[in-house]
């Protein structure tokens, strides 16, 4: 398996999926039963190829990812040769990135202090699915790009 199962939560609302995935592989309701009930090392196959594969296209379909902490937040633009960051830092304890709207308060006023920005880009070490995968392992988010394309157009059209 080259990421990991889904939860029976992601399933569950994934069934339609399921059920596609399944008929493609020559299995109906009937079928799916009886392999449940007198296989369960099947079941554990057909679950883990189809949570490969839910992850593949997830995470291909990837282009921008956000990661935060309280006083931390990581905009990630995902290429494919390398991932450039900007990284906001604050020592502002009044404000904590992983609430939505403490975010969008930071973004009305980007000079506000204090607020540091830093800019970097780094090539992946293995490859562009493995950094994304390991970062929505700890939880970053696949996004637009907003705050990623407000921090670039603010750079952009600034003297800073």
């Amino acid at each position: 398996m080259k990421y990991h199962r889904l939860t029976h939560e992601q399933l569950s609302e994934l069934h339609y999926e399921f059920a596609v995935f399944l008929s493609t592989h020559g299995l109906d309701q009937k079928k799916w039963q009886e392999i449940k009930k007198k296989e369960p090392e099947r079941v554990d196959q057909f679950l883990d190829l189809f949570s490969d594969l839910v992850w593949d296209r997830y995470i291909r379909d990837c282009e921008f990812l956000e990661y935060s902490s309280k006083n931390q937040l990581f905009l990630f633009k995902i290429t494919p040769e390398k991932a450039y960051t900007y990284i906001l830092k604050t020592t502002n304890t009044t404000i904590d990135f992983t609430v939505p709207t403490d975010v969008h308060k930071v973004f009305q006023d980007l000079a506000a202090d204090p607020l540091h920005i830093l800019e970097g880009s780094k090539a992946y070490d293995t490859d562009a699915l493995d950094f994304i995968y390991e970062y929505l392992k700890k939880g970053a988010v696949k996004t637009e790009g907003a705050y990623f394309k407000a921090i670039e157009s603010y750079f952009s059209n600034s003297s800073k």
